[in-house]
């Protein structure tokens, strides 16, 4: 960004500094991530998504339901009677295999959510050193605008009548020359 001042500026038709925004390359991090990813981690990602669902907990639901059922029903010739004994090293095993795919499946989806942010931390970085800029900028025009409005100030004063004075310099409206304020 370079600004230069009004002073600064070459003669005749000069300009108050130049405005030049900070480059942002956009990159989609969705596919920036899914790039990185390999068949390994896809499979976890996909495994992931589909346990974490409420169809995946009626699931498990209806299949614990099913076999407390059939083996109520069944009486004295159930495999697994009350309180379920096999049933429940069944759940076990299943949730040790799953515990360590939905983690890794976890931190897979928090890749994305760190390079995201790290997107989003950058492009809020120049958003902010284009806003400084455009700041610097207006100020400099503002400078430059009181400076012109303090130069036209003293040229009425020195070159129009005092009875017609008032009336410029006031905004009361415009006075045209010769005519009474």
């Amino acid at each position: 960004m370079s600004a230069t001042p009004a002073a600064a500026a070459p003669q005749g038709r000069g300009t108050l500094g130049e405005f030049t925004p900070d480059p942002h390359q956009r990159e989609n991090s969705y596919k920036k991530v899914q790039q990185s990813l390999s068949a390994q981690d896809r499979i976890a990602l996909v495994i992931t998504g589909a346990i974490g669902t409420m169809y995946a907990v009626y699931v498990f639901a209806l299949i614990l339901a099913g076999w407390m059922i059939w083996q109520s029903v069944s009486g004295k010739g159930a495999f697994d009677p009350f309180p379920f004994a096999f049933l429940l090293f069944l759940g076990n095993i299943v949730q040790l295999l799953l515990m360590p795919l939905i983690m890794v499946g976890q931190n897979l989806q928090n890749r994305h959510a760190e390079v995201r942010s790290d997107a989003e931390y950058k492009t809020v970085g120049k958003m902010f050193h284009d806003t400084e800029a455009v700041m610097k900028h207006l100020d400099l025009q503002d400078a430059e605008l009181l400076r012109q409005t303090k130069l036209l100030t003293a040229l009425v004063e020195s070159l129009v009548p005092a009875d017609q004075r008032a009336a410029i310099l006031g905004g009361s409206g415009p006075a045209t020359p010769g005519s009474a304020a």
